[in-house]
């Protein structure tokens, strides 16, 4: 896999949507996998390549994270070797948009709701203000995720990638903070909702869709596949909470 194309752009409009540095907001997604529990205690990270290809950023931005999560001891930075989990105590970096609260102290059908209400925000005002360096990201990111479609970890950092730089892109920074908490709900149970046969080429097909409405500046076609995609979503999650549900009363 080769390096992820530099967003320098990209980067610029996160900064400024964000109001904090480009590593920072990626220390951050690595915090919410850790915290959701999609990477756990002793899991090792992929290559830093493979990483900023899947995130959509550059090597450094990576690399830079990383440290801020190394100096917090969250992960184990040694030379010659993977990037290793070392603690789930993530502290503020994690799922920490809802002010106080925490985003998994809510159900899921309520979860589904405020995502479908938020999106379907994000979708006019994205549609209209996306710029051509995300639309390439978009695009790229998708490529990525074709090419992990038999690992459900590589595929949802990707896929929380792609869905980052479509809220960012709608440039108001409470809605994208907002849809980005939304989106790491039981995003543990969405690791074993995207490994079972064919979700993960579904959740592709569906980004397409996504991509094809950007790129028409189409707001209506937006939401109406990103409604699409997440009650796929909503639907998969609950199959996956139900057959857990079952297997505790068994």
């Amino acid at each position: 896999m080769g390096d992820a194309p530099h967003l320098d752009v990209y980067s610029t409009s996160m900064e400024k949507v964000a109001h904090r540095s480009v590593k920072d907001e990626v220390a951050e997604r690595f915090a919410t996998l850790i915290a959701s529990g999609v990477l756990s205690v002793g899991d090792t990270l992929p290559s830093e390549r493979d990483l900023a290809a899947s995130m959509g950023v550059s090597r450094e931005t990576v690399r830079g994270a990383l440290l801020i999560l190394s100096t917090k001891g969250i992960v184990s930075i040694v030379q010659g070797a993977r990037t290793k989990v070392v603690s789930a105590d993530v502290g503020n970096l994690g799922i920490s948009a809802l002010s106080n609260g925490r985003v998994t102290d809510y159900s899921l059908e309520d979860v589904h709701e405020g995502r479908l209400m938020v999106e379907a925000r994000v979708s006019q005002l994205a549609a209209a203000r996306i710029g051509e360096e995300a639309l390439d990201a978009l695009s790229a990111l998708i490529k990525v995720q074709e090419k992990n479609t038999g690992d459900p970890v590589s595929f949802l950092i990707a896929d929380r990638a792609f869905h980052t730089i479509v809220y960012q892109s709608c440039g108001n920074a409470v809605l994208s903070d907002l849809a980005a908490t939304l989106y790491s709900y039981q995003l543990d149970d969405r690791r074993r909702a995207v490994g079972k046969t064919g979700a993960i080429a579904q959740s592709i097909a569906d980004h397409r869709e996504i991509l094809a409405a950007l790129v028409a500046r189409d707001a209506n076609a937006l939401a109406s596949a990103m409604g699409v995609h997440e009650r796929r979503i909503y639907d998969s999650t609950r199959a996956v909470l139900a057959s857990s549900k079952n297997e505790e009363n068994t």
